[in-house]
């Protein structure tokens, strides 16, 4: 069974976090090592409390976490402070395995939960960064996109500050079919799917996960993403 270190923070709801996070492990077949960031207490609705893990502490869980039995690949999805994200890069650097990078900015409970000039810093150890359209919005500092030349605008942007692969995720955009638009080394692709009724949360933290999930198989960043991209769409559609 595959390995696959989670970095990100609780969620009292059990919507969304790592929570969300062991569960798609779980459905992949996947071992969940957690590495806790922040504790949040959160509803469907709201967030009304968060309580961020000392920098050492999170670092601490990391090195332990590739002690014994180092992981086949690495999720981060909510980080908390710049002190702490740094904590996070010098842990993860020069580490030779798999990083997903979920840049976690606001909970779709409501509430901010991460810093997008903290976040940054994690761009050069990623191996795919996957924001949503309000999140690549922000990272880029170019206006949401409405049409794939500003997705890629976004991408170019994102991979100037240090990203390899993009993967931006379509699920808060309009329209009857749901793409997700990947940017990498060879080019742009695009994974689409009916755009379904049901309203889910945690669906990012799913798909980023799962993305790690898959690359800790040894599929590549397409594959994963397309694979991962098929099996949120099984979940939400349940």
């Amino acid at each position: 069974m595959k390995r696959v270190l989670l970095i990100g923070g609780t969620d009292s709801s059990g919507g969304a976090g790592l929570t969300r996070d062991c569960a798609v492990a779980h459905d992949l077949a996947c071992f969940a090592k957690p590495v806790v960031t922040c504790v949040t207490a959160q509803t469907n609705s709201a967030v009304s409390a968060i309580h961020e893990m000392p920098a050492s502490v999170i670092g601490s869980q990391i090195m332990a976490a590739f002690e014994d039995t180092p992981p086949d690949a690495v999720k981060i999805g909510m980080t908390g402070s710049q002190s702490a994200t740094n904590a996070i890069a010098d842990a993860l650097t020069n580490r030779r395995v798999p990083v997903v990078l979920d840049p976690v900015l606001r909970a779709s409970s409501g509430g901010t939960l991460g810093d997008s000039a903290a976040l940054k810093c994690l761009f050069t150890i990623a191996d795919i960064v996957t924001p949503n359209l309000d999140e690549a919005a922000i990272l880029s500092n170019r206006p949401i996109a409405d049409c794939e030349h500003d997705l890629a605008l976004q991408a170019q942007e994102l991979c100037a500050q240090g990203a390899r692969v993009v993967l931006i995720k379509g699920g808060h955009g309009q329209g009857d079919m749901c793409c997700d638009h990947l940017f990498d080394t060879v080019g742009a692709c695009r994974f689409c799917l009916p755009r379904l009724r049901q309203n889910k949360r945690g669906t990012g933290c799913s798909l980023a996960t799962a993305v790690a999930c898959h690359m800790a198989n040894g599929q590549d960043t397409r594959e994963a993403c397309r694979n991962a991209k098929d099996y949120l769409h099984r979940w939400i559609a349940e």
